[in-house]
């Protein structure tokens, strides 16, 4: 008496095999093979937001006035470090209206508004790579360009 079959009835063999699972090639006409689907959109990250919120702002014309409404008085240096009070409004006595930036700016001393607007810079202008080149003249280096041209010119002449 056999207790255990050699064969293992038809109907197991028949359901492993249907479960086989193969992994999925590139390029398979099924779509992505993982990550987002296209269309959704990023994480929104809320520092990220206050922050171009804030940035928004800044760079923003408004009348510069203090709490009371009255003309924003501000301090800016002048040649030889001295300090001076100037009143942000127009001949007629109307606040400005400027940025927070423009007064920040105003507020720099020569040096310093050069080496901001510098650094500003280096945001809106690309930078350039250092290229390596190497040259091979081809034919004499003594020929005069007269001499050169014509050889362009007429190729099969000899000179």
């Amino acid at each position: 008496m056999r207790l255990v079959d050699p064969m293992p009835p038809k109907d197991i063999l028949t359901t492993f095999t249907t479960f086989r699972i193969m992994g999925r090639q590139k390029n398979d006409g099924r779509g992505r093979l993982g990550g987002r689907a296209p269309g959704t959109p990023n994480k929104e990250n809320p520092l990220k937001g206050f922050l171009r919120a804030h940035s928004l702002e800044y760079f923003k014309p408004k009348s510069q006035t203090e709490a009371d409404g009255s003309p924003r008085k501000i301090h800016i240096y002048i040649e030889g470090g001295e300090a001076k009070t100037l009143i942000l409004a127009d001949a007629e006595g109307k606040p400005l209206i400027m940025s927070d930036f423009d007064v920040d700016m105003l507020q720099l001393k020569d040096v310093e508004r050069v080496n901001a607007e510098i650094r500003l810079l280096e945001f809106h202008t690309p930078k350039m790579k250092s290229v390596d080149v190497d040259v091979d003249l081809h034919g004499s280096a003594s020929l005069s360009i007269e001499d050169r041209l014509s050889q362009l010119l007429n190729p099969d002449t000899d000179n």
